[in-house]
């Protein structure tokens, strides 16, 4: 059932250059503003029990987002339907008097919520257990460290039983114990079939918390999906910008191919023949014959490095960008012209998008007599089963002479991005490895039970009372 649901929302600003153009726009009639736009054109849909994380840099426009869902800030275009009570955490100390002490501003905050007296008096003292603020809770909130700010404002957030509850990166002024406290508050929470809309720069507390994630960046939505497809392209964006590219350091060859070279596939990234992949390479060979421009022609008596040049490097048979899957096969093709008989061996580095190097291997590992002879060659490196988790790679080759001791060319391909997969667990590295786990043994003649998917057991405590969670009644 769907709860909350965002159309077209938008907020604008307008910024003046100086105090006296608001004036003179006023009084003129003429704009003298820019107009800055904070959020553009957001829409999406949220079902009961779900919790959606939202990412992005700082400035974004996630917090203005939070904002206009709980309700303190209007939008200045676009449709907002929200079904529920909603409790939200914003900034650090919003919604709290200075002056008020903290039981004051548990009852101000209570009944801006629209609690009641009596809904107020029911709460108010499993509020305080919460936060453990007992010795503090009659002092000013100015007397307050900002953790024990955090510890009152999640307490009073979550403990009133809201049914959208909105998270704005607050957990991180908390000690790592409240943190923990905060974090199974939530999955209670979300045990219950509430919504919870979490915004953090913690990736893997969004992947662990999260069924959906939202990226913005600049006001807008650039990403929506499962939580770990999401994290994964902001990660590699965080990347890019942290490191400069690798292909801005070097020109691949890859960029000299017209962009309709594909595979028979259609270009999705799926392994080509061997000979398929050679047909397109001399396809690309033949239409630069009339090119004006071409490399000049290498004589015997040139320099060394120049005797052995790479011609492209294929990624699954295409010089595109591709994406695959955690366990899919890669197949890198090299293409390379050789002007002379001096042997020469090949080698290729599998990296990051932030330079790390993941893999390196040289073809003598496998094929113990290096390369020789003149003319065009191909040669192809095979991972039958990629175990790199997601992120965004690309391959460095290298040819040197057979000593390794002269790089006679290098050249990187195109990008790979990487995803986990369907039926990926959410697990956290570089690389996915075969694992298991088995219970050898439990203390005091302990034993696990297989959970129940039918029904939900698990009991919460409220009040002294026992509850079951998605039970529609008392038990």
């Amino acid at each position: 059932m769907i709860a909350l649901t965002l159309d077209g929302i938008s907020k604008s600003y307008r910024l003046y250059g100086k105090p006296l153009d608001r004036l003179k726009e006023a009084l003129f009639r003429k704009p003298y503003h820019q107009n800055f736009h904070a959020l553009q054109d957001i829409s999406l849909s949220i079902s009961k029990g779900e919790t959606l994380g939202i990412v992005g840099d700082n400035g974004a426009g996630k917090s203005t987002l939070l904002k206009i869902l709980a309700g303190t800030l209007q939008p200045s275009s676009g449709e907002l339907r929200i079904s529920g009570r909603i409790s939200a955490l914003l900034e650090l100390g919003s919604g709290f008097h200075e002056e008020f002490t903290g039981r004051q501003n548990i009852w101000m905050n209570a009944s801006l919520m629209g609690l009641t007296k009596y809904e107020i008096e029911a709460w108010e003292d499993e509020i305080i257990s919460f936060s453990e603020l007992h010795d503090f809770i009659d002092r000013p909130i100015k007397t307050y460290s900002s953790g024990m700010v955090v510890r009152l404002a999640f307490s009073i957030a979550t403990v009133v039983d809201p049914d959208i509850l909105i998270i704005d990166e607050a957990l991180s002024v908390g000690d790592q114990y409240f943190q923990k406290k905060c974090i199974d508050k939530m999955m209670e929470i979300k045990a219950r079939n509430k919504i919870i809309l979490f915004c953090s720069h913690s990736l893997y507390l969004v992947n662990m918390m999260c069924d959906r994630a939202v990226w913005i960046d600049k006001g807008e939505m650039v990403d929506v999906g499962s939580a770990e497809a999401v994290t994964a392209n902001y990660e590699n964006f965080c990347r890019q910008k942290t490191v400069p590219s690798a292909s801005s350091d070097q020109v691949s060859p890859n960029q000299e191919i017209s962009s309709d070279i594909s595979t028979r596939t259609g270009g999705q990234g799926n392994p080509a023949p061997y000979h398929d992949a050679e047909e397109k390479f001399k396809e690309h060979q033949d239409g630069q014959e009339n090119r004006e421009e071409r490399d000049p022609p290498v004589i015997e008596d040139a320099p060394v490095l120049s005797r052995v040049k790479i011609q492209s490097v294929l990624l699954n048979g295409v010089a595109e960008d591709i994406e695959l899957n955690t366990g899919d096969r890669l197949e890198i093709d090299i293409f390379y012209e050789s002007h002379g008989d001096m042997p020469f061996c090949v080698a290729l580095i599998l990296k990051r998008n932030d330079q790390l190097m993941c893999h390196a291997s040289k073809m003598r590992t496998s094929i113990p007599q290096p390369l020789r002879g003149k003319g065009p060659g191909h040669v192809r490196f095979t991972y039958p089963a990629i175990p790199l988790y997601h992120g965004q790679f690309f391959a460095e080759v290298l040819i040197s002479d057979d000593l390794e001791m002269m790089l006679y060319d290098q050249a990187l391909s195109s990008n790979m991005t990487v995803r986990p997969g369907k039926g990926s667990p959410n697990e956290m590295g570089l690389v996915k490895m075969d694992h298991s786990w088995q219970i050898q043994s439990l203390p005091n003649n302990g034993h696990v039970r297989p959970p129940d998917t039918t029904k939900n057991e698990n009991p919460i405590i409220r009040n002294g009372r026992d509850f079951h969670i998605n039970k529609g009644r008392q038990s």
